[in-house]
């Protein structure tokens, strides 16, 4: 049996800080789906929406008209039915235990930029082969933010073209390969720790080969790839100023300016801890001991120390040391700081410098 990645058409229903599938759409996005495409279920005259559309958008429509409106409402999907004979699409090749992927192109975005939006751990497949069952428990509805992080056309190609293209049909089939690296990727892009741990089961129980390595498909996340998407969260969405990001960038590069040997350390910029976290400025000694961590300010700094107080224990921690080894120092480099931040700097041993460029 093989897993299956499902073309879901957009639904923005109950669509907030999760990706919609959850009743029908709101009125731009129905007008959205009608008019754009005649092939699609939404154009059709017997569906609600569309009957809805050609009304003004006077009268009833219903709450769940379609699969995608109901598909985080039962956690179940089908493939419908093909519009010239009315037969139900069958998916043959898949049932209870693997996974099914659910990808869309959000609105006005093209085949290439199409979306993990979440996937069903399969239950059962009922109805001859037509209605996934999933596990509750064991799929995932992704948040909007979460979706827009990972591309379906990285994990798979057709057969015969590399360009991004579903044209007909509602599934493919994947094989485990393809969607153990989806779900390594996904374990860094969920930012809940509950769904981390329930992504890990579902490696560990169901794709033991790949539970603990990465495995390589056409374009899954990298180190680099990862590390944007931590970037982004730590920034937030306006992303890193231009003045912290010189600041940041010539304390790594004159590393005298904080008491350090620039012949006796390496700088890792945004090092990155198995927690998820990013510390500014990492100094690794060349040989031997002594690692310092840094914390770049601006005029706000008690923010920056607290961090610094963390990731000097995440250092500690990564290298296997006591969380209070005198080998790993933090430092905090900011425009200026308040009394009270000095003082707190000086009461958990931590160095400071005013320096603005």
């Amino acid at each position: 049996m093989k897993n299956i990645a499902c073309n879901l058409i957009y639904n923005n229903g109950d669509e907030s800080i999760y990706v919609g599938f959850k009743k029908r759409c709101d009125i731009q996005n129905i007008i959205y789906n009608v008019e754009l495409d005649s092939g699609r279920w939404c154009s059709q005259p017997e569906c609600s929406c569309r009957k809805f559309y050609d009304k003004g958008f006077k009268g009833k429509v219903e709450d769940y008209p379609c699969n995608e409106s109901s598909l985080f409402e039962n956690w179940q999907w089908n493939p419908g039915n093909e519009f010239k004979t009315g037969e139900p699409f069958r998916i043959k090749f898949t049932g209870a235990g693997k996974v099914a992927i659910l990808t869309t192109r959000f609105a006005n975005c093209t085949e290439d930029e199409r979306k993990i939006v979440g996937f069903l751990k399969i239950k059962a497949l009922v109805d001859n082969q037509h209605q996934i069952i999933g596990l509750k428990k064991q799929s995932l509805r992704l948040t909007i933010d979460e979706a827009q992080e990972l591309n379906f056309w990285n994990y798979h190609r057709n057969k015969k073209s590399s360009t991004p293209m579903w044209r007909q049909g509602r599934f493919r089939y994947l094989e485990d390969i393809q969607v153990a690296a989806i779900l390594h990727d996904l374990k860094d892009v969920v930012q809940n720790e509950t769904t981390q741990s329930m992504i890990n089961g579902l490696l560990e129980n169901d794709f033991t080969e790949y539970s603990t390595i990465r495995p390589t498909v056409i374009g899954s996340l990298g180190e680099e790839s990862v590390k944007k998407i931590l970037l982004k969260r730590k920034y937030g969405k306006g992303g890193e100023s231009k003045e912290h990001k010189q600041l940041k960038e010539y304390i790594a590069k004159n590393p005298d300016k904080i008491g350090l040997n620039k012949n006796e350390v390496n700088a890792l910029v945004e090092h990155k801890y198995i927690s998820g976290d990013l510390v500014d400025i990492l100094f690794a000694p060349t040989k031997g001991v002594g690692n310092t961590v840094v914390e770049i300010e601006l005029d706000n700094v008690e923010p920056g120390i607290h961090q610094a107080i963390k990731y000097r224990a995440l250092r500690c921690s990564q290298l296997g040391l006591t969380l209070t080894d005198k080998n790993v120092k933090a430092t905090v480099v900011a425009w200026q700081f308040k009394q009270s931040e000095k003082n707190l700097c000086d009461k958990y041993g931590i160095d400071y410098f005013e320096i603005k460029l």
